[in-house]
Protein backbone atom coordinates (compact mmCIF):
# COMPACT_ATOMS: atom_id res chain seq x y z
CA UNK A 1 0.00 0.00 0.00
CA UNK A 2 1.56 3.31 -0.84
CA UNK A 3 1.25 6.13 1.59
CA UNK A 4 0.50 9.08 -0.95
CA UNK A 5 -2.06 11.17 -0.39
CA UNK A 6 -4.42 11.51 -3.77
CA UNK A 7 -6.19 14.93 -4.12
CA UNK A 8 -9.18 15.68 -6.07
CA UNK A 9 -8.27 16.94 -9.68
CA UNK A 10 -8.82 20.67 -9.37
CA UNK A 11 -6.90 22.18 -12.89
CA UNK A 12 -8.30 25.51 -12.57
CA UNK A 13 -6.23 26.06 -9.06
CA UNK A 14 -2.65 24.21 -10.57
CA UNK A 15 0.53 26.41 -11.97
CA UNK A 16 1.19 24.92 -15.31
CA UNK A 17 4.29 23.34 -14.15
CA UNK A 18 1.97 21.35 -12.01
CA UNK A 19 -0.32 20.13 -14.13
CA UNK A 20 2.08 19.28 -16.85
CA UNK A 21 3.36 16.89 -13.86
CA UNK A 22 0.58 15.95 -13.13
CA UNK A 23 -0.28 14.97 -16.90
CA UNK A 24 3.41 13.35 -17.30
CA UNK A 25 2.84 11.30 -13.90
CA UNK A 26 -0.26 9.77 -14.89
CA UNK A 27 1.25 7.58 -17.45
CA UNK A 28 3.35 5.70 -14.58
CA UNK A 29 2.07 3.23 -11.91
CA UNK A 30 3.61 1.84 -9.26
CA UNK A 31 7.92 2.04 -8.71
CA UNK A 32 8.10 4.08 -11.52
CA UNK A 33 5.32 6.27 -10.77
CA UNK A 34 7.26 7.06 -7.04
CA UNK A 35 10.74 7.83 -8.61
CA UNK A 36 9.53 10.16 -11.34
CA UNK A 37 7.01 12.05 -8.51
CA UNK A 38 10.33 12.17 -6.23
CA UNK A 39 12.45 13.39 -9.31
CA UNK A 40 10.43 15.76 -10.04
CA UNK A 41 9.52 16.95 -6.57
CA UNK A 42 13.30 17.53 -6.08
CA UNK A 43 13.60 19.60 -9.69
CA UNK A 44 10.46 21.83 -8.45
CA UNK A 45 12.30 22.30 -5.01
CA UNK A 46 15.85 23.38 -6.86
CA UNK A 47 13.54 25.77 -9.08
CA UNK A 48 12.05 27.59 -6.08
CA UNK A 49 15.19 27.78 -4.07
CA UNK A 50 16.82 29.45 -7.43
CA UNK A 51 13.40 31.77 -8.55
CA UNK A 52 12.47 29.70 -11.37
CA UNK A 53 9.46 28.43 -12.97
CA UNK A 54 9.57 24.78 -13.33
CA UNK A 55 8.54 24.55 -16.83
CA UNK A 56 8.11 28.36 -18.58
CA UNK A 57 11.73 30.23 -19.50
CA UNK A 58 13.63 27.20 -18.34
CA UNK A 59 16.68 27.09 -21.11
CA UNK A 60 19.68 24.72 -20.97
CA UNK A 61 21.70 26.26 -19.11
CA UNK A 62 19.02 25.77 -15.84
CA UNK A 63 18.79 22.15 -16.56
CA UNK A 64 23.04 22.19 -16.59
CA UNK A 65 23.39 24.15 -13.52
CA UNK A 66 20.63 21.33 -12.59
CA UNK A 67 22.90 18.63 -13.35
CA UNK A 68 26.03 20.88 -11.66
CA UNK A 69 24.19 21.12 -7.96
CA UNK A 70 23.21 17.04 -7.97
CA UNK A 71 27.18 16.88 -8.60
CA UNK A 72 27.53 19.21 -6.06
CA UNK A 73 25.04 17.25 -3.61
CA UNK A 74 27.35 13.99 -3.58
CA UNK A 75 25.25 12.15 -5.92
CA UNK A 76 27.76 9.95 -8.76
CA UNK A 77 27.14 10.11 -11.95
CA UNK A 78 25.41 7.37 -12.45
CA UNK A 79 22.21 8.57 -9.67
CA UNK A 80 22.51 11.80 -11.67
CA UNK A 81 21.83 10.41 -15.18
CA UNK A 82 19.03 8.55 -13.11
CA UNK A 83 17.58 11.46 -11.45
CA UNK A 84 17.23 13.29 -15.08
CA UNK A 85 15.25 10.65 -16.40
CA UNK A 86 12.11 12.15 -14.66
CA UNK A 87 12.75 15.34 -15.29
CA UNK A 88 14.13 14.95 -18.75
CA UNK A 89 10.41 13.19 -19.90
CA UNK A 90 8.42 16.35 -18.17
CA UNK A 91 9.92 18.55 -20.28
CA UNK A 92 9.66 15.65 -23.74
CA UNK A 93 6.01 15.34 -22.68
CA UNK A 94 5.73 19.47 -22.30
CA UNK A 95 6.92 19.73 -25.63
CA UNK A 96 4.69 17.29 -27.06
CA UNK A 97 1.64 18.43 -25.62
CA UNK A 98 2.64 21.76 -26.72
CA UNK A 99 3.03 23.56 -23.43
CA UNK A 100 6.72 24.86 -24.30
CA UNK A 101 8.30 25.61 -27.62
CA UNK A 102 11.03 23.22 -27.23
CA UNK A 103 12.61 20.96 -25.34
CA UNK A 104 15.55 22.76 -22.70
CA UNK A 105 16.44 19.07 -21.03
CA UNK A 106 17.36 17.49 -24.74
CA UNK A 107 21.07 18.44 -25.26
CA UNK A 108 22.03 19.04 -21.68
CA UNK A 109 24.79 17.45 -21.06
CA UNK A 110 24.91 14.37 -18.53
CA UNK A 111 27.97 13.10 -17.09
CA UNK A 112 29.74 10.58 -18.03
CA UNK A 113 29.37 7.17 -16.45
CA UNK A 114 32.95 5.27 -16.71
CA UNK A 115 32.25 1.51 -17.17
CA UNK A 116 34.47 -0.59 -14.53
CA UNK A 117 35.44 -3.36 -17.15
CA UNK A 118 37.02 -5.10 -14.08
CA UNK A 119 33.40 -5.73 -13.00
CA UNK A 120 32.20 -6.88 -16.59
CA UNK A 121 30.84 -10.46 -16.45
CA UNK A 122 30.77 -12.51 -19.15
CA UNK A 123 31.14 -11.60 -22.70
CA UNK A 124 29.85 -9.29 -25.07
CA UNK A 125 27.96 -10.05 -28.24
CA UNK A 126 30.62 -9.78 -30.89
CA UNK A 127 32.96 -11.97 -28.23
CA UNK A 128 30.17 -14.61 -28.28
CA UNK A 129 29.85 -15.01 -31.64
CA UNK A 130 34.02 -14.99 -32.61
CA UNK A 131 33.55 -17.76 -29.30
CA UNK A 132 30.96 -19.50 -30.91
CA UNK A 133 32.64 -19.84 -34.24
CA UNK A 134 35.73 -20.93 -32.96
CA UNK A 135 34.24 -23.80 -31.34
CA UNK A 136 32.63 -25.04 -34.39
CA UNK A 137 35.77 -25.78 -36.25
CA UNK A 138 36.96 -27.90 -33.34
CA UNK A 139 34.24 -30.19 -33.45
CA UNK A 140 30.42 -30.30 -33.44
CA UNK A 141 30.47 -31.44 -29.65
CA UNK A 142 32.40 -28.21 -28.67
CA UNK A 143 30.12 -25.97 -30.69
CA UNK A 144 27.13 -27.42 -29.10
CA UNK A 145 29.11 -27.03 -25.62
CA UNK A 146 30.02 -22.99 -26.51
CA UNK A 147 26.67 -22.86 -27.42
CA UNK A 148 25.07 -23.94 -24.21
CA UNK A 149 27.57 -21.77 -22.32
CA UNK A 150 26.92 -18.97 -24.30
CA UNK A 151 23.22 -19.09 -23.67
CA UNK A 152 23.11 -19.94 -19.70
CA UNK A 153 24.85 -17.61 -17.11
CA UNK A 154 27.71 -19.21 -15.47
CA UNK A 155 27.71 -18.49 -11.86
CA UNK A 156 28.66 -20.61 -8.72
CA UNK A 157 25.67 -22.77 -7.78
CA UNK A 158 24.10 -21.28 -4.26
CA UNK A 159 25.79 -22.67 -1.14
CA UNK A 160 23.00 -25.63 0.07
CA UNK A 161 22.39 -26.14 3.83
CA UNK A 162 22.58 -29.66 5.34
CA UNK A 163 21.88 -28.68 8.84
CA UNK A 164 24.58 -27.09 10.02
CA UNK A 165 27.05 -27.88 7.04
CA UNK A 166 27.37 -26.42 3.85
CA UNK A 167 28.73 -27.27 0.28
CA UNK A 168 30.90 -24.43 0.07
CA UNK A 169 33.69 -24.50 2.31
CA UNK A 170 36.03 -21.40 2.53
CA UNK A 171 39.77 -21.61 2.64
CA UNK A 172 41.46 -20.21 5.92
CA UNK A 173 44.74 -19.54 4.25
CA UNK A 174 43.08 -17.80 1.12
CA UNK A 175 39.92 -16.49 1.46
CA UNK A 176 38.92 -18.05 -1.18
CA UNK A 177 35.63 -20.10 -1.62
CA UNK A 178 35.79 -23.96 -3.26
CA UNK A 179 32.87 -25.47 -4.58
CA UNK A 180 32.46 -29.16 -3.45
CA UNK A 181 30.84 -30.91 -6.81
CA UNK A 182 27.17 -32.51 -5.67
CA UNK A 183 26.86 -36.84 -6.44
CA UNK A 184 23.81 -37.50 -8.74
CA UNK A 185 22.82 -39.33 -5.24
CA UNK A 186 23.86 -37.50 -2.67
CA UNK A 187 23.34 -39.22 1.01
CA UNK A 188 21.04 -37.56 2.89
CA UNK A 189 21.44 -34.77 5.12
CA UNK A 190 21.64 -35.96 9.15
Amino acid sequence: MSNTILLPFQPDSMTPAQLAAVSYLARYSGHTHGLYAYQLRRWFGWCETNRLDPLEGIQRAHVELYIRHLGESGLRPSSINTMLHGVRGFFRFAHIDGLIPSDPAVYARLPKVHQDESRTQGLDRLELIRFLQVAQTITVHHGALAYLLGINPCAPPKPRRCGSRTTARRSADTGSCTWLAKAANPPPCR
